[in-house]
């Protein structure tokens, strides 16, 4: 087939813009049968109702040719800027112009659709819009991940102690509860009901003062220290609770440790990778928050990527993988990380890193446990993470044979992105296994 096409190199870009074309027809096809969740005898059902409606169904119209952002009629709107020789017999050219033209046939705009495929030996496969910032929602879980496997170690421990100010008489404690935090980014009210069921086998029924909290401490789910002081107060005292104890104050703060108190009790959290996977399997913002303030918030989370990053990239990456700084920033408002698909690139390989090359330890897998991966049709095997927003849907990861993919993709229909991903990535598993023999 290459040698034909080399002897009608004057055609070479009528059959280029062809391919795309067909492609998207066949993958349209295939995506718009039946949904995952379908039987076939629904299917089937369906089928015959429709027919019985409307015998001669319209024919659908295929979507009109997209312009190339490299300005070459013919060559797919994948092409990158001033590379299209480079790339021109690309194994993967068919499957992402594909994945290109069914996004923007279902209202996608190419502009935003960050998209990048590279090996476990750092060799560039295929990209769209490969420097461009782009926001990453829930992806912003592996950069925390990245930096508290890097400040603490997998095997870190949280700390959340429990004292009194008082001496116990009786079922009551005459003081204060206090409450000294540790971080632990993943403190529930579960949690509570067992410091409860432990005071009540203390003999504990009354604590005549207030809780008081000594920083860092977060109740999942509460804004700060404060809130959490009186959440932890107002389950304490519920009188629907397994084991109600009455408390004669609210919650409030306290800078230091007083210096009269007696132990009460102590939890120790999970280790921090059993935590992470908590974090990522269940994209849990609360808990991302409570993190996130562990590791001193937004500002600093952006500061450690830039220097982590740009000034420490992976060696063993192409070199037009290398992000600049200018595409790791905050969104507007400076609550949204925006990152570009290479420095999300050299995000993934550091924290294959930090987990000694086995990602697992800290993200789900596609076919194992629940989690988001569950929902999708991707390979089996499949390690990633993925982040949704308004229009938006992000994924980062690698397949079974060790590819590696960034796909920040935009599109008005969230359910259409993900049978869109998962078509190509299946794809992509595919073009690869005759590389591999």
């Amino acid at each position: 087939m290459l040698s034909i096409l080399q002897g009608l190199s004057s055609q070479r870009r009528f059959l280029w813009a062809g391919i795309p074309l067909v492609c998207s027809l066949a993958l349209g096809a295939c995506w718009n049968n039946r949904s995952s969740a379908e039987t076939p005898s629904q299917g089937v059902q369906a089928e015959v109702t429709a027919a019985a409606q409307n015998p001669f169904p319209p024919i659908p119209t295929p979507p009109p040719p997209l312009p190339s952002p490299s300005g070459t009629p013919g060559l797919p709107p994948w092409w990158p800027r001033g590379q299209s020789s480079q790339w021109q017999d690309s194994p993967y050219a068919v499957a992402l112009s594909g994945f290109l033209q069914g996004l923007a046939a279902q209202g996608g705009a190419l502009s935003q659709q960050g998209i990048l495929l590279w090996t476990a030996e750092g060799e560039l496969l295929a990209e769209h819009l490969l420097d461009r910032p782009l926001p990453v929602g829930a992806l912003d879980q592996l950069a925390l991940s990245l930096m508290a496997l890097e400040k603490w170690g997998y095997e870190y421990r949280f700390q959340t102690r429990f004292y009194t100010t008082s001496h116990r008489s009786g079922q009551r404690l005459t003081g204060d509860l206090v409450v000294v935090g540790g971080g632990d980014p993943y403190f529930r009210e579960a949690n509570v009901a067992e410091l409860a069921r432990h005071l009540h086998n203390l003999g504990i029924r009354q604590i005549d003062g207030e809780v008081k909290v000594v920083p860092p401490f977060r109740l999942l789910g509460q804004p700060d220290s404060l809130a959490s002081a009186r959440r932890l107060a107002e389950l304490l005292r519920d009188p629907q609770g397994p084991y109600p104890v009455t408390l004669g104050g609210s919650g409030s703060t306290l800078r230091e440790l007083p210096e009269e108190i007696h132990s009460l009790a102590g939890y120790t959290s999970l280790r921090l990778g059993s935590l992470l996977q908590i974090l990522n399997g269940g994209n849990d913002r609360a808990m991302a928050e409570a993190l996130l303030a562990e590791l001193a918030g937004r500002t600093a989370l952006l500061e450690y990527l830039q220097q982590r990053l740009v000034a420490q990239p992976v060696a063993h990456l192409d070199p037009k993988l290398a992000p600049a700084q200018l595409e790791i920033r905050l969104g507007p408002g400076g609550q949204e990380l925006y990152l570009s698909p290479r420095a999300l690139a050299h995000l993934w390989e550091h924290l294959l890193e930090a987990t000694d090359g086995d990602p697992r330890r800290v993200l789900p897998v596609a076919g194992v446990g629940h989690s988001p991966l569950q929902l999708r049709a991707l390979p089996p095997g499949t390690i990633a993470q993925v982040g949704s927003a308004a229009n938006r849907l992000m994924m980062v990861g690698q397949l079974p044979d060790g590819t590696r993919f960034v796909l920040l993709n935009h599109g008005p229909d969230l359910g259409v992105l993900r049978q869109h991903q998962d078509q190509f990535l299946q794809q992509v598993l595919a073009v690869g296994e005759p590389l591999r023999r």
